[in-house]
C-alpha cells in the first residue's frame, strides 16, 4: 500500500458522519465553545507548559480534527492553522471556532500535498494523538514539517505509546496483551469516532487502514529528517479506558504516550 491509496481510504472513513459523533461526545459547537471559553488553557496545558505563551504566535494544527486544541490556541491569541482530511471535521471546527469568535484557517488536505511555498513559516507544528499510524512512510511526513517551520520553530509530536496500542487488547472485559510490537503489518480498524455512533450507523461504517509505528521507528524518522530532538517525554497510561471493574491501578502501571519536541536548529 503506498501513501495515496491510504489515504484516499481514510478520507473515506473520516468523512462519515464524523460532525454528527462531535456533537454526540461534546455537543453543538456553540454548547461546546462556551465549555472552551471558561478555560481555554486547559485544553492545551500539555502543550502550554512545554512552549509557554502562544500570544501572536504562528501554529499549525496537522490532523487537528474537531478544531478543539485549535480554537483554544486561537482564544489564548495564537493564529493557528488546521490540516486534516475530513470535511466533516472542518464543519464542526469551524462552526466551534465562529461560536467562540476566534478566526481559525482549516485546510481540507493530505499534508503530504501541502505546499510549502505558499505557506508563512509556522513558529509551532503540533501533531498529536492517534495521527502517525496514517502515513505509510514517517520521513516523508517529518521533511514536510520541517520545511513548514521557521528556522527557530517548534515541533511538538504527541501520540499513543505504541507498547499499550500496539500489544494490549480489552477481551471480554479484561486488558490483555494480545499483541506484536514489533510487527509492520497494514491493519484495518473501526474509524475512531465510530462508537459515538448508534449501533446500526457503525455497522455502515467503511473502516480506516493504519500501520502502527514503534518508537524507534519514529526517533530514527526525526533524526534522518534532519530535526533535532531537544526532549521525549513518556507519561504514565491514565488515557487507557479499562473496562468499569477492572484495576485501575494497571493503566497507571503503562506508558500511555509520548511526546518528542524537536527543532530545526
Amino acid at each position: 500500500m503506498n501513501q495515496q491509496q491510504m489515504s484516499e481510504r481514510n478520507k473515506i472513513g473520516w468523512n462519515q458522519n464524523a460532525y454528527e459523533a462531535w456533537v454526540a461526545r461534546h455537543g453543538s459547537p456553540k454548547d461546546y465553545a462556551k465549555e472552551l471559553l471558561a478555560d481555554p488553557s486547559k485544553k492545551v496545558s500539555y502543550y502550554l507548559d512545554e512552549i509557554g505563551d502562544v500570544k501572536g504566535k504562528r501554529v499549525l494544527n496537522l490532523l487537528g480534527s474537531k478544531g478543539n486544541k485549535a480554537v483554544c490556541l486561537a482564544l489564548l491569541g495564537a493564529d493557528v492553522t488546521v490540516v486534516d482530511l475530513s470535511s466533516e471535521n472542518k464543519r464542526y471546527a469551524m462552526e466551534l471556532a465562529k461560536a467562540a469568535e476566534v478566526s481559525l484557517t482549516y485546510i481540507v488536505k493530505d499534508v503530504l500535498d501541502l505546499g510549502e511555498e505558499d505557506m508563512s513559516p509556522f513558529d509551532i507544528v503540533i501533531l498529536e494523538m492517534g495521527v502517525l499510524h496514517y502515513f505509510v512512510d514517517l520521513h516523508p511526513l517529518f521533511q514536510k514539517v520541517s520545511k513548514l517551520m521557521t528556522e527557530t520553530g517548534i515541533f511538538i509530536v504527541r501520540d499513543y505509546h505504541p507498547f499499550v496500542s500496539k500489544t494490549m487488547r480489552v477481551i471480554n472485559g479484561e486488558a490483555v496483551l494480545d499483541g506484536d510490537y514489533f510487527s509492520d503489518r497494514y491493519v484495518e480498524v473501526n474509524v475512531a469516532y465510530s462508537a459515538l455512533l448508534p449501533e446500526t450507523m457503525q455497522n455502515e461504517l467503511e473502516r480506516n487502514v493504519i500501520r502502527q509505528w514503534m518508537l524507534s521507528e519514529v526517533v530514527n524518522a526525526l533524526v534522518h529528517s534532519d530535526l533535532k530532538i531537544r526532549k521525549m517525554k513518556e507519561d504514565k497510561g491514565v488515557h487507557w479506558a479499562f473496562p468499569a471493574g477492572s484495576p485501575q491501578k494497571i493503566s497507571e502501571r503503562l506508558p500511555g504516550t509520548f511526546t518528542i519536541i524537536v527543532s530545526n536548529a
